[in-house]
């Protein structure tokens, strides 16, 4: 079993490059089996205009809209798994539950891990004697000892560093939830595991287009045309792309679930 284990997780290369590829060539089907949800999902485009001028129908709208959001993504992504895609491409009941139960857990977890980083940060710095009001003024020779500075410098990187890898190697538990079958929270870092920079890669580049597009259109009042497009691509391109990125480290199936960690 030691020899099959080292065997598969050889096997598990992240490549972005052709999970992107594979996202790019399953689109027509991604839109043929999930068009319902992402028109509903576009509708809340304007569902949202109409709301703004009411605080509590514009928080209940956006409620509706994170929940539509939340079914959509998971019934995309079972379509590119190819794990009994839902009707109309969005997610509900037991499967949207299983997601919603994955996501709590993985939030109490870094909610965890980011208080224990502030109490200790806290500690380090409130014992490591700086002079705050040379801080406050800027006057960095009177701070404290070089040696000292650079310490506490490692210090804040490292509280900033932990929660991103943590946060990286958690990313696909929606994928691996859905390819399961069931609720897959802090086991999903197993499957990212040796794979944070291949992730780092492929999330920027899906983050940062979509994030250029909405400060284009923010600042020439096109905010609900760049919402409709990237409902219309990103959110389908995206879901293809992690999906095939899970399936190229996904290392458990049902028949070595008990010997490989599964779930």
């Amino acid at each position: 079993m030691s020899a099959l284990r080292a065997s598969m997780t050889d096997a598990r290369r992240l490549q972005p490059g052709q999970a992107l590829a594979t996202a790019v060539r399953g689109l027509p089907r991604l839109w043929a089996a999930g068009w319902p949800g992402l028109v509903l999902l576009g509708l809340m485009i304007p569902l949202g205009r109409w709301a703004a001028g009411s605080a509590a129908a514009a928080t209940l709208v956006h409620a509706m809209g994170a929940v539509l959001t939340l079914a959509v993504w998971t019934g995309l992504t079972a379509v590119a798994l190819d794990r009994d895609p839902p009707a109309g491409g969005v997610a509900l009941g037991a499967r949207l539950l299983r997601v919603v139960a994955a996501a709590v857990l993985n939030l109490i977890f870094l909610a965890m891990i980011a208080v224990v980083l502030a109490l200790v940060s806290l500690a380090i710095f409130g014992m490591s004697g700086l002079d705050i009001e040379a801080i406050q003024a800027r006057d960095w020779a009177r701070v404290g000892p070089v040696w000292q500075m650079v310490a506490l410098g490692a210090v804040a990187l490292i509280v900033l560093v932990v929660p991103l890898l943590l946060i990286v190697r958690l990313s696909l538990f929606v994928q691996a939830t859905v390819g399961r079958g069931q609720v897959v929270s802090l086991n999903t870092m197993g499957v990212a595991q040796g794979s944070f920079w291949p992730l780092m890669g492929l999330f920027l580049i899906l983050a940062v287009p979509p994030l250029a597009l909405l400060g284009w259109a923010g600042a020439h009042g096109l905010i609900g045309l760049a919402l409709a497009g990237l409902i219309a691509l990103w959110l389908p391109l995206s879901a293809g792309a992690l999906a095939a990125a899970y399936g190229q480290l996904e290392y458990w199936t049902p028949d070595f679930s008990g010997h490989l960690g599964g779930g």
